[in-house]
């Protein structure tokens, strides 16, 4: 116990003071509802300050920064997301079980302060995070069925680790996070709505008019397309987004890597379904959109883990399709 408190205090001693103020203001922002500057403490000096400070090392945690944001409960849930975030992206070697079982139950805390609130919480993000947080909720997911299936890796204290919570990290917990945050958001309702050149706000609900429900809604129909995809469901990968109008620009294609995200899927989902002219087409569509917008893409701090889908897109030309397209259709004359 003294030995514990020992480190925690040589750590608070070790907390740089421009980690110390950075925070501070980062909390004071968030509170405020400054949606504008959170963005630029968010794409911009989390960044810096993560490469200056932390390139290959992990943030302080949690109980080591608490005193300088005046132990915030949301702030320090919010916190620790970046904070997990950054060591799946930085630190060698990935997290360790532990870390995995903890950000899991981090992502649960926060999930449950938005969902479980009898009214809509007092938080404005930038769509930008709010996006990454479902992003990465399901790439962590990804990756702890990949670190689980390795079994001959493991020591006997880590399996009987995964013996003993069979429910972390469980696909049934995943998928009803995603459902309860479209339920709640009543997101496809606002779409069909937006459709029809109507109001969304007739049937959004106390919640769907706000605007963290409302994109956490959106978001969550393209992570439940991922979602679908890696469990080899193509079909209802294509369902979940019935009420998306892929190219259509709206409020909710805002964010270059949503858009991006939910293209590959969709178009990757056509291809397993053998409908390879919808899959050209989604293909063509995307890469057009990026070489049209990659002037404005912003390089922020979860970007590198996303780039693979611009790389596996950017890797299907369109002629390569074609030939796949044209194969197809000579084997089905065979």
């Amino acid at each position: 116990m003294l030995d514990r408190e020992f480190d925690r205090q040589y750590n608070q001693d070790y907390v740089p003071d421009a980690i110390k103020r950075f925070l501070s203001y980062f909390r004071d922002m968030v509170n405020e509802g400054n949606t504008f500057e959170v963005a630029n403490l968010y794409e911009n000096s989390w960044p810096k300050l993560s490469e200056e400070y932390f390139k290959s090392s992990p943030w302080p945690e949690a109980e080591e920064i608490a005193p300088y944001v005046q132990d915030d409960a949301l702030f320090l849930i919010l916190y620790k997301e970046l904070y997990f975030r950054h060591i799946y992206a930085r630190i060698s070697g990935g997290p360790k079980i532990e870390q995995r079982f903890d950000s899991y139950y981090n992502y649960c805390s926060l999930f449950n302060c938005i969902l479980t609130s009898g009214s809509p919480v007092t938080l404005d993000l930038p769509n930008q995070w709010l996006w990454e947080i479902i992003d990465e909720f399901i790439y962590q997911f990804q990756s702890f069925v990949q670190f689980r299936a390795k079994l001959g890796k493991k020591t006997s204290e880590e399996l009987e680790i995964l013996r003993s919570n069979p429910r972390t990290w469980d696909v049934l917990q995943v998928l009803n996070v995603l459902h309860s945050m479209v339920d709640k958001s009543n997101i496809n309702k606002q779409l069909e709505m937006y459709s029809a050149g109507k109001d969304p706000d007739l049937v959004a609900g106390e919640f769907g008019r706000h605007p963290l429900y409302k994109m956490l809604g959106y978001f969550s129909l393209v992570g439940l397309l991922r979602l679908h995809s890696l469990l080899g469901d193509f079909h209802q990968a294509i369902k979940v987004l019935e009420n998306v109008e892929l190219n259509k620009k709206s409020l909710y294609s805002r964010v270059p890597g949503c858009q991006i995200s939910m293209y590959y899927y969709v178009g990757f989902a056509y291809m397993m379904m053998r409908r390879y002219a919808d899959a050209i087409r989604t293909f063509s569509n995307i890469l057009l959109y990026i070489q049209r917008t990659r002037g404005l893409f912003q390089v922020s701090c979860h970007t590198w883990l996303r780039s693979h889908c611009v790389a596996h897109v950017q890797g299907f030309r369109q002629v390569d399709l074609l030939e796949i397209f044209e194969w197809e259709r000579r084997t089905t004359r065979k």
